[in-house]
Parts: structure tokens; C-alpha cells; sequence
């Protein structure tokens, strides 16, 4: 399954050629596990670990840079009644300039209920406590039937990778969608009509976050994602990613307790 309909591929590892890998691991991870392992946590543990094969240690060349990443996959050592999110990434980035940034993603995820339209494991009050300290957190929905309608009817040539510039309509189809929580909690609702205010994961992933952006970067939220602090709770998954652009050097000093993680591949 792709995102993308009718569009050509040109050359390896761009963002372009990306896109549709990235793609086929959210149709292999979320569409094929429907029904015999419809859960989110099954799903959430196949689907990094996808994606970590995939990007860990590759170079991803866009439109006058590179990004090189490296990625570290963690998951709560205890079940715990109380969590912060369901899952957060923590990104350090060093730009082509040699700044370097921290910041963290948070998600509450759900599966869709099977035969209907509605995501039964939405809890507000969930998201709504994400929001207090980190208001770009999202919802990721997961969808064993096409996701279409997103907030993503086309885009520039020039943003996934090809030249010359020109714009190419886009029919965007997926399974794996993020919503922003706060405009979630608005629209009240907890069902496919979220979709028109989504992006797909693949996108948000490669065209948001790794280069910095819908991140929180307090020090609450970088500590409460990598369970130093732990009075509201902690997600269950931490992934953990080291953004390199251009000729810069990926740093690996992301802060987090390890007595309460475990790595997993």
C-alpha cells in the first residue's frame, strides 16, 4: 500500500522513494494485523521496529541536505495503571549549522473498533492531560480499512525531493494517521471524522519531525518522556532519535532513566 498514486520514484533514498517504504511498513504493520493481532500495543512494537530498520543509520537526501538518523527503541519495564501518552519519541537534532535542539512527541494511539467507524480506546481525558504540558501532542489512529480525506490534498515537487520544481496532485491514501490533540479535544469527536484533520504518520515523521517541528521542548515534557519524571506517569514506548542534517555529526546524549526502560529491537 502506498501513499501515493502515480508518482514516479527518482533515485534511491530520497524523500520521494522514502515515502512509499515508509508506507508499505504501515500497511504491513497496521492493515495485515487486522483481526488476528488488532491491538495497539502489537501494532505500535511492529511498527518501530519497522521503521528502525528502515532509517537507522540511513542517509535521506532532499533538496540541498541530508539527514542521517539513528535510532534506539525502548518500552516500559513494568505495566503500570497510569501513563503519559501511549508513546513518545525523543529527538536530538544537530542542524547543517551546528545548533542542536531536543524535543519530544507525544501520542495517545488507538485502534479502530472492527465493523465500525469509531475508536473505542479515544479517552479524553487522556490527551487532555498530555496537552498540560504538551500542547503539540497528537493522536495516532490506526485504520485496517484506506484512510483517505486527510488534510493533505497536494503538494510541491520540490518538497518530496524532485526538480524541477512543479506541483503534482497527490491522492493520499494510508493506515496509519496523526491528529493534533488539541484540535481533536475541539472537534469532540471519536471517529473517522477526525481524518480531515489529519496527516499521515509517514509524513509527520519525515517532514515534521525529524527536521524539528510540532515538538515540545520544556524541560517537563523532555523529562516526563523519558521518565525522569514520573508524577503524571510515562508513555509506554520511548523511541529515541538522533537527527544529523548536512555534514553534521549525530549526537547521542538524549537524557532518559533506563532502570525503567528496556530496549527491544
Amino acid at each position: 500500500m502506498k501513499v501515493i498514486k502515480q508518482l514516479n520514484t527518482s533515485g534511491r533514498d530520497t524523500m520521494k522513494s522514502l515515502s512509499l517504504q515508509l508506507e508499505s511498513i504501515v500497511h504491513a504493520n497496521v492493515k495485515e494485523n487486522y483481526p488476528a493481532a488488532w491491538d495497539r500495543d502489537s501494532i505500535t512494537r511492529g511498527l518501530v521496529s519497522d521503521l528502525k530498520k528502515l532509517l537507522h543509520g540511513k542517509t535521506i537526501h532532499t533538496p540541498g541536505d541530508t539527514i542521517h538518523s539513528f535510532w534506539h527503541l525502548h518500552r516500559l519495564k513494568e505495566e503500570s495503571d497510569t501513563h503519559f501518552g501511549h508513546c513518545a519519541i525523543l529527538l536530538q537534532i544537530t542542524y547543517h549549522d551546528g545548533q542542536t535542539v531536543t524535543g519530544a512527541a507525544f501520542f495517545e494511539t488507538a485502534e479502530k473498533d472492527g465493523g465500525k467507524n469509531t475508536f473505542s480506546h479515544i479517552a479524553k481525558n487522556n490527551y487532555r492531560k498530555m496537552l498540560t504540558i504538551a500542547p503539540h501532542a497528537q493522536l495516532l489512529l490506526y485504520d485496517y480499512d484506506t484512510i483517505t480525506g486527510m488534510a493533505f490534498p497536494s503538494t510541491a515537487e520540490s518538497v518530496i525531493g524532485s526538480h524541477p520544481h512543479s506541483w503534482n496532485t497527490w491522492i493520499p491514501y494510508t493506515h496509519a494517521v496523526t491528529v493534533p490533540a488539541n484540535l481533536a479535544l475541539t472537534l469532540d469527536a471519536k471517529t473517522t471524522a477526525l481524518y480531515k484533520a489529519s496527516l499521515p504518520l509517514s509524513y509527520q515523521l519525515c517532514y515534521r519531525y525529524l527536521h524539528g517541528l510540532d515538538l515540545d521542548f520544556s524541560k517537563n515534557a523532555l523529562e516526563t518522556a523519558g521518565g525522569i519524571k514520573s508524577d503524571r506517569g510515562n508513555p509506554n514506548f520511548l523511541i529515541m532519535i538522533s537527527v544529523a542534517h548536512g555534514g553534521a555529526e549525530a549526537r547521542n546524549s538524549i537524557e532518559f532513566d533506563n532502570r525503567k526502560y528496556i530496549e527491544f529491537e
